[in-house]
């Protein structure tokens, strides 16, 4: 649905109105906890996020989508710092180029690791040399990791060895509806 908005030039509107219902939502059902919203490059940079997220009376964290190529870290980081008291969360880390100029470039507060670096990793030696070297990176930055994807005990198991400090994925739980 947000591709077709996108794709008929309503993009903003859709995403400001999904991330707008998203906090009114939390703060009924949810009370004291944080949310997760994702927005693009460009309504990041278009101010709609900030005034988006200052409505909220929680903790929200703004996860960047990778759906288009940024061309201004500088002019993102302003952005988001105009965002007020957000986090900032990077996806997909470890599947591919974008993902960790995202990270370099970014300063995430929170970095999820890619099902595809997930799947596999209690048995694949590369997967856990990735995973280790992004665990380096968060305690080096006090950055907080998420394994996506984790589906199986002996993922969950590996992942926490390495390091990564949450998870989330069948394993733990299958997506539910709020209320």
């Amino acid at each position: 649905m947000i591709t077709e908005a996108w794709n008929v030039g309503l993009g903003l509107e859709m995403e400001e109105a999904c991330a707008r219902e998203a906090i009114v939502m939390a703060q009924r059902m949810l009370p004291g906890m944080s949310i997760s919203l994702n927005f693009s490059p460009e309504t990041v940079l278009s101010g709609r996020a900030a005034l988006v997220v200052a409505s909220a009376n929680f903790q929200v964290v703004v996860e960047v989508t990778e759906h288009t190529a940024i061309t201004d870290y500088p002019a993102l980081r302003a952005a988001l710092e105009g965002c007020g008291k957000i986090k900032v969360s990077v996806d997909d880390a470890g599947a591919g180029f974008a993902s960790m100029r995202h990270i370099l470039e970014l300063h995430p507060d929170v970095v999820k690791l890619d099902i595809a670096l997930i799947r596999d990793i209690d048995t694949d030696l590369g997967r856990q040399a990735l995973a280790a070297g992004l665990c380096h990176y968060a305690a080096e930055t006090g950055t907080v990791l998420i394994a996506e994807g984790v589906e199986t005990q002996a993922e969950a198991d590996m992942v926490r060895r390495l390091g990564v400090q949450h998870g989330q994925g069948y394993h733990f739980g299958k997506p539910a509806r709020i209320g």
